[in-house]
């Protein structure tokens, strides 16, 4: 049985991946309606992958012997200051996602609660693909950023950039 504090630290991840969801699909807007439909397809993809990763967390809660909770999602942001800005905001958002797992993690092994630590060490490693994603990303734009015409490449490689599922060890 998953201990109290640690099942409430779940169930507030199911929130963040939920809100995560959301944040993209968002950001997907956004970038559509700028004229960037390769970034938002990609966003689109992140939105799905995050919705994915709150299932995961919902679905181990249950069988765990807890009790799953269905979040209130806060509403994203809408607006953004410019291309830059919607994967700027992305990489703090995977930051605070990555410190609300290691959160969990530390917790679960302090609890003695080795299943669920277990059960997190794929999202650390799903964390770093994550963060380094959106960094190489933000890295491709720095470069960029000099001249504004240069954003059709890279939005046209965006339309087929995904990031790599860790394997899951079973």
């Amino acid at each position: 049985m998953i201990k109290e504090n640690v099942l409430l630290l779940l169930n507030d991840q199911i929130e963040l991946e939920a809100f995560s969801s959301f944040q993209y699909l968002s950001m997907c807007a956004w970038l559509d309606n700028q004229g960037f439909p390769g970034a938002a397809q990609f966003m689109a993809r992140q939105a799905n992958e995050e919705m994915t990763h709150m299932k995961k967390v919902f679905d181990y809660v249950m069988e765990a012997g807890g009790r799953a909770i269905v979040p209130a999602i806060p509403k994203p942001q809408e607006e953004f200051d410019g291309f830059r800005d919607v994967f700027e905001t992305a990489l703090a958002h995977e930051r605070k996602v990555t410190e609300a797992i290691h959160h969990i993690v530390f917790e679960s092994q302090a609890n003695k609660d080795f299943t669920t630590f277990n059960f997190m060490q794929w999202y650390v490693a799903e964390q770093l693909e994550e963060e380094s994603l959106f960094g190489t990303i933000l890295d491709k734009i720095k470069l960029l950023d000099r001249d504004n015409s240069t954003f059709y490449h890279l939005d046209r490689e965006l339309a087929t950039m995904t990031g790599k599922e860790p394997s899951n060890p079973a």
